[in-house]
């Protein structure tokens, strides 16, 4: 291909040949600390600079062009001080705006499929923090509500309309009210453009610790055509919070989730590149408590909220209602107790049987079960009990809790098995041992359960224990003398009264397992005509 003396292969300059054309990159640096120092567009400026170049006679293409601006950049910028070795670090921690959910003075990323109540719930958190609640859903706000500014450009006007005014955050004349000092909607947008960061920035400069809410970040970067799948999907995000941060702003931030989310984290839960929940302080998900099956409307509208990132995480089912939203507890023992319904749900055959007696002798009484009383149950010998009581355990349906030491006369120390109960008000899913006896009361209805008591002296008759032998009852994981035999005609309903006390009774006792012969020695047998029975 022919070329004129007027055309130059200077047009075919890439950029890592610029370094052999160092009198005119200095010159096109120049330019860009110069002149372009105060041109906020990016894409402007590289136009500017691209007409520069070619007037210079060093065209150059858009790739060569952010090089030189990124550099100029750089040199306006200029390098911050770094801490140094020897000086002392900040290490105050990151307070709460709310406790557990939205980190004060740093960037919140709540992340949720659409219509689950995102917006929903951060405007009625910003009602109780200005309203002087204390808590929110459980959880505690911290110090009074500062100014709110909304760029809510995903919403139009008339819906935060909606949300305000069930919220309490319009006056009667529907006027913006509270602690809302603006509020930017569909109608009339603010996006994520350089001038619109530095806008913000400016807000927050003058009004020190203001709440921002930013709903959401796709709408708020539409016109950046950005992709979301690309490694900078973060970069307006990330130039927003550093803008906000000198002045001590919190950012909420709302983002959508990708279509196949399901629970797990925000971080994986998050649309598009997992650079945006990196670059947050805190994550929230916010989703269902139960997905619908394909093709099926919701009709549970709980909804699990959890948080994950530098600092400690927090577990919420709450639900909105007409007037709000409420609290349903700790979403970590609901969803271990709904965890262990649905595992429990599909229990069949001997594992079911074993587990059902398992939870009814807890529910009587919080009495324990060994392996040996089982065998009756589930009809097969103790190796196949000892089996399924292991599947049950890896299922965490039941787990093993002491054992029960051998009689006098012998044998074998057997194991001690409980089920785990997800308890919401102390948010543990463990069994917890209960502090008195496992037969603190009288019960009526006991499970039958034939066990034989071995023959003694004094006895009448093999495996019936006459009224006043003294026995030990088991109180918490230790035995305690000081009780002698009402009624043992039954011997897994055994019924035990207190030594000089007759009428202090406790019932529903099984043997060896609730109650057994004194073997301390301390209390030798007492006449039976000592006690009225």
């Amino acid at each position: 291909m022919d070329t004129t003396p007027g055309e130059s292969k200077l047009s075919e300059i890439l950029p890592e040949s610029l370094k052999d054309h160092q009198d005119l990159l200095d010159r096109l640096d120049q330019y860009a600390n110069t002149v372009l120092c105060n041109e906020t567009d990016d894409l402007r400026r590289s136009q500017l600079l691209r007409l520069y170049a070619d007037e210079v006679g060093c065209p150059i293409n858009e790739k060569t062009a952010a090089i030189v601006l990124s550099k100029a950049q750089g040199q306006i910028a200029g390098v911050s001080i770094p801490r140094k070795r020897g000086e002392k670090l900040d290490t105050t921690p990151t307070p709460w705006s709310w406790e557990g959910v939205i980190m004060s003075g740093t960037f919140n990323l709540l992340v949720a499929p659409p219509k689950v109540g995102k917006s929903a719930l951060m405007v009625g958190m910003i009602s109780a923090w200005f309203h002087g609640q204390e808590f929110y859903l459980g959880q505690k706000l911290h110090g009074a509500c500062p100014k709110v500014y909304i760029i809510g450009t995903d919403q139009p006007e008339s819906d935060w309309n909606t949300l305000f005014e069930r919220e309490g955050l319009v006056n009667s004349d529907g006027e913006l009210s509270g602690p809302i000092e603006m509020l930017w909607h569909t109608g009339a947008p603010l996006h994520l453009t350089d001038e619109g960061v530095k806008h913000l920035a400016e807000i927050a400069e003058e009004n020190p610790g203001s709440f921002f809410l930013l709903d959401s970040y796709h709408a708020c970067c539409a016109p950046l055509g950005l992709e979301e799948a690309a490694s900078s999907f973060d970069g307006p995000a990330r130039q927003l919070s550093e803008a906000l941060a000198p002045h001590k702003a919190t950012l909420a931030m709302i983002h959508h989730t990708n279509k196949s989310v399901s629970g797990g984290n925000a971080t994986n839960a998050s649309r598009g590149s997992n650079a945006l929940p990196a670059a947050a302080s805190l994550t929230i998900l916010m989703n269902w408590f139960k997905q619908p099956a394909e093709g099926q409307t919701q009709s549970d509208h709980r909804v699990v909220l959890k948080t994950q990132g530098r600092a400690k995480g927090t577990t919420l089912l709450i639900e909105l209602e007409d007037d709000g939203w409420v609290h349903h507890g700790d979403g970590e023992s609901v969803l271990a107790a709904e965890s262990m319904q649905e595992a429990a749900d599909e229990l069949q055959g001997r594992q079911a049987d074993i587990f059902d007696y398992i939870c009814e002798r807890w529910s009587d009484g919080q009495f324990p079960v060994v392996a040996s009383e089982l065998a009756d149950v589930a009809k097969c010998n103790a190796s196949k009990v000892n089996r399924a009581l292991r599947a049950l355990e890896k299922k965490d349906l039941v787990r093993q809790d002491g054992q029960l030491d051998p009689l006098v006369s012998g044998g074998r120390p057997q194991l001690l098995w409980l089920p785990n109960i997800a308890s919401p008000e102390i948010g543990e899913t463990r069994g917890k041992k209960p502090t008195t006896s496992r037969a603190s009361h009288e019960i009526e209805g006991c499970s039958p359960f034939l066990h034989k008591a071995p023959g003694f002296r004094g006895s009448s008759q093999a495996g019936v224990l006459p009224p006043g032998t003294p026995v030990e009852l088991r109180r918490g994981d230790a035995w305690s003398n000081g009780w002698v035999i009402a009624n043992a005609s039954k011997m897994d309903s055994i019924r035990a009264a207190k030594l000089g006390s007759p009428h202090i009774t406790i019932s529903s006792l099984r043997w060896e397992l609730d109650v057994r012969l004194c073997q301390s020695g301390s209390q030798e047998p007492g006449p039976t005509e000592l006690f009225d029975f």
